[in-house]
């Protein structure tokens, strides 16, 4: 059962009067949870997607051998749904992840198909991309999201269309390290604050590779998620999001 929640509340600003619906893929993930909750705190409707169909989302396993682009176009149409949100990615050194990662490319497709008005897409800063290349953990990662990024590009015009390309994306209440990630709290917000200050924004703009990339400063999970919800309903209408001020910015939005 697709997980549906309808705006109630007229006074919320940024659900008033809108005709959206957004179809959350990877929803109940690190940022897919996130996105859903922004969602539903602004009473904006949307439907989500999981891998098992858990939490009253729709199963949706792009490794399953399922033509992903004709499935989620009919979730789509079966929905009502004028934006997709991709917030799926999985790190690792098998073909399945690069399957995972794909898969978004082949979701715009059928999303394209389906008469979607925006598709926003989670993905990684191209300083990331380049600072890492010839790891092998991360090739499979970055070939399937490049393919990802081709396929919303090319099926969808400037203006229809949100890359969203993060660094690092810090938040929650665990650290881990597959993916890399930082828990909120005082720690990450410390590390947050101090990247971002001036002198260290100044240090990774001149510093080469992943030294550059280590110093950029880290993006709240939950910026990111707004930036991904501003987007899909058209508040902020820039195709590439992929800098610490950007995402923030468009956050700010909401």
């Amino acid at each position: 059962m697709a997980l549906t929640i309808t705006s109630t509340n007229p006074t919320t600003a940024s659900a008033e009067a809108t005709s959206d619906k957004i179809l959350v893929l990877g929803g109940s993930g690190f940022v897919g949870t996130q996105v859903c909750n922004q969602l539903h705190a602004k009473n904006i409707p949307f439907v989500s997607t999981s891998t098992n169909g858990r939490d009253g989302t729709i199963a949706l396993d792009f490794t399953s051998g399922i033509n992903i682009g004709a499935t989620v176009k009919d979730i789509i149409k079966s929905n009502d749904i004028t934006a997709v949100i991709s917030t799926i990615g999985a790190i690792g050194t098998d073909d399945v992840v690069k399957t995972i990662n794909s898969g978004t490319g082949l979701a715009a497709i059928g999303a394209k198909e389906a008469g979607v008005s925006k598709f926003v897409y989670i993905s990684v800063a191209p300083e990331v991309k380049d600072s890492v290349k010839g790891i092998s953990l991360l090739s499979n990662y970055m070939d399937g999201k490049a393919f990802s990024e081709d396929c919303i590009v090319k099926n969808f015009g400037s203006s229809s269309y949100t890359l969203i390309e993060p660094t690092f994306i810090y938040g929650g209440d665990s650290y881990g390290l597959n993916p890399p990630r930082v828990a909120d709290g005082p720690y990450g917000r410390f590390i947050e604050g101090l990247l971002s200050s001036s002198p260290l924004r100044a240090a990774a703009s001149i510093s080469p590779g992943i030294i550059g990339v280590a110093l950029e400063p880290p993006i709240k999970v939950g910026s990111v998620a707004g930036a991904a919800v501003s987007s899909a309903l058209g508040l902020s209408q820039e195709a590439v999001l992929d800098t610490y001020d950007e995402i923030n910015a468009a956050a700010g939005l909401l």
